[in-house]
């Protein structure tokens, strides 16, 4: 039974396992990103640097609009960091069409080779509390989550895309 902690983190009166799940998911990443971010700036990367160089080291050629959506950032804000990462010799942005397409140089390929290793031991350490079996127990539960709401994003973009106002189009058929 869950001991009632009136000052606990995770709030006792919401009972719903989503909500608490979610708030677990939370504090779990920012930890996980804090020591990400700490692990960078000791190279004298930020974290959002750190990630950029893994997502190119992984898939070079890559567009900065597909490496917004991967990141979850907008063209604009993915821009801006790609101007200084380039400017810091880790990056080089080849125009292709109306594309810029992105690879590392050496220098942010080196940093790629170095740190990638680091970090992928750094997370290993961080699931260090689960069993193997339950790590991939997690994975499997957390992907189909993942799934489940790129679906409903989908759904909810093509809904926009068909009918962007629908009280508008109730008001002139009426």
């Amino acid at each position: 039974m869950e001991k009632k902690n009136p000052c606990s983190p995770i709030p006792t009166r919401t009972r719903h396992p989503a909500v608490r799940a979610w708030i677990y998911l939370m504090r779990i990443a920012y930890r996980t990103e804090r020591e990400s971010a700490t692990h960078a700036a000791e190279h004298g990367l930020t974290f959002a640097q750190l990630d950029v160089i893994f997502h190119i080291g992984k898939c070079p050629g890559i567009t900065q609009q597909e490496l917004a959506e991967r990141l979850l950032v907008t063209p604009g804000n993915v821009t801006q960091l790609l101007q200084r990462m380039e400017r810091m010799g880790l990056i080089r942005r080849v125009p292709e069409g109306r594309a810029k397409r992105l690879y590392l140089t050496e220098k942010g390929q080196e940093y790629c080779e170095l740190l990638l290793p680091k970090q992928e031991q750094l997370h290993i350490q961080q699931f260090a509390g689960l069993t193997l079996e339950e790590q991939e127990q997690l994975l499997h539960l957390l992907m189909k989550l993942d799934r489940a709401q790129r679906r409903k994003v989908r759904a909810l973009q093509a809904a926009r895309n068909l009918a962007p106002f629908p009280e508008a189009s109730r008001v002139a058929n009426s």
